[in-house]
Parts: C-alpha cells; sequence; structure tokens
C-alpha cells in the first residue's frame, strides 16, 4: 500500500483492541488449570509480551505498571514511544515524553473463569492499542493471534481525529481500509472463520474470528491420550465447538 505524504505530525490516534478467549477442557483429574495460569499469564510474563508487540510496531517502552491478582488474572500498562530516546529513562523524562506523545499506550487485562461449567474453562485476555503519530498498530495483528492461540477473537479498531496531506486536505483515516481483515496474513485467514462489521464512513471497524478446527490435545492442560475414551473425547469436541460457537456469535443456545 502507497503510503501518503503529510503535512506536519499526524494527528491521528488509532486504538486496536481485542478480547481473546481460550477454551481448556477440565478433567476430573486435572488440578493444575490454576496454577498453568499462573504461569502462563502471571504480570511478568505478559510485560515481555507487551515488550515484544511494542517493539514489533517499531515503539519502545518509557514506563511500565504491572499486578497479579488472587486467585489469579493480572494487568500490565506500557507507555510507549515510537522512537528510542538518546538519553536513559527517568521518571521526569518519562512524564514529559507521555505528555509529548498524547499518552500513546498498551495494556493488557486477563480474566480466567473461576467456575468453569460442564468441565470447560473460559480464560480471556484483553488488550489495547492506542496510538499517535506515524506508529500502526495493525500491525501486531497477526503477532497477537499467534502468540495467544485463541479460538474466539473480537478485534475492534478505530480512528479519531484528522491529519493533513502535504496539500492540507484533512484526512480522517490514511489507512484507506475497508476491513480489518486486510492485515491478516493468508494462514490466519485459513485458520479462522470471519465475520465484518463495520461503519466505514465513521471510522470503526469491528471483526470477529472463530477457530474452523478443533484439535483436542490443544485444550488439554496436560494431554494424554489414555486420559478420555474414544467416545468421552468425541463429546468433548462436541461441547467444545458449541462453547466456541456461542462466543463467536453472542448466542447461548
Amino acid at each position: 500500500m502507497k503510503e501518503l505524504t503529510l503535512f506536519g505530525f499526524n494527528n491521528l490516534t488509532k486504538s486496536l483492541s481485542f478480547s481473546l478467549y481460550k477454551l481448556h477442557h477440565i478433567t476430573e483429574q486435572e488440578t493444575c488449570y490454576n496454577q498453568y495460569i499462573k504461569s502462563r499469564y502471571n504480570a511478568d510474563n505478559l510485560n515481555r509480551l507487551l515488550t515484544n508487540i511494542c517493539h514489533a510496531i517499531g515503539g519502545s517502552v518509557l514506563n511500565v505498571a504491572k499486578q497479579d491478582y488472587q486467585p489469579q488474572g493480572a494487568s500490565v500498562t506500557l507507555m510507549i514511544s515510537e522512537e528510542m530516546p538518546e538519553e536513559p529513562i527517568t521518571k521526569a523524562l518519562a512524564e514529559a515524553l507521555v505528555a509529548h506523545l498524547d499518552k500513546s499506550h498498551l495494556c493488557i487485562h486477563t480474566y480466567p473463569e473461576e467456575s468453569p461449567q460442564d468441565n470447560i474453562a473460559i480464560f480471556r485476555a484483553d488488550i489495547e492499542l492506542s496510538t499517535c503519530g506515524i506508529i500502526s498498530p495493525l500491525k501486531v495483528l497477526d503477532h497477537v493471534i499467534e502468540i495467544f492461540d485463541a479460538d474466539v477473537i473480537d478485534i475492534d479498531y478505530r480512528i479519531r481525529g484528522m491529519t493533513r496531506n502535504k496539500e492540507g486536505k484533512k484526512l480522517f483515516n490514511i489507512d484507506q481500509m475497508e476491513n480489518i481483515s486486510e492485515f491478516l496474513s493468508e494462514s490466519v485467514i485459513k485458520d479462522y472463520a470471519i465475520k465484518e462489521y463495520n461503519l466505514p464512513r465513521q471510522n470503526l471497524f469491528h471483526t470477529k474470528l472463530r477457530r474452523k478446527n478443533i484439535t483436542l490435545a490443544n485444550h488439554l492442560i496436560e494431554y494424554k491420550g489414555n486420559n478420555l475414551s474414544i467416545d468421552d473425547q468425541v463429546q468433548v469436541e462436541i461441547n467444545l465447538a458449541n462453547e466456541i460457537q456461542q462466543l463467536f456469535t453472542s448466542e447461548t443456545a
């Protein structure tokens, strides 16, 4: 896609948000789900994840706030800039840069289900990335989807404000996009069913994705072939498929 020449600073604010759902089947012998969530999605690991996302879009981390919760769950927020400052980051410098950058930020919150139903636990992670300037949040779509390996994904993208081209004409969307899926890789499009709900004139874009195929090994914390009979495996896959479809359509049976 050809880049537009803008006049001065790009004043558009671009906000990208994800709700990612991952389902796990909990057997009667399964006692480590909470430990699994805590070890995989604790604040330190999420901080590393967000830092990688920040670098993937060409940004630098200015400041980090993170917190683990009891009995489980975590939150991390990063203040980011578009280029690495030459001098070391101090608290005063970080505050000055954050003010100048109009609060570009990246954050994540996790919501593990505390009371699984029918032996299925639903884990949700929400990620929000808001930037101004030349950074495009859409660059991280495939990276986030790959990292979380989610079963159902809600993606929202909103553009606010305006900028101008070199002739002074107002621009309200420099990506010239119609759908979020235009920025997804071929492998993601192959693996997921996709629905689009957009208001392009208002610069509001919404996409929902559902994994097409279920592999039971991806939904058990410690998968062993002899944990479930063949009939039980088939039933668990049916139950997972029903839960995933309900999350995808926002409708219960």
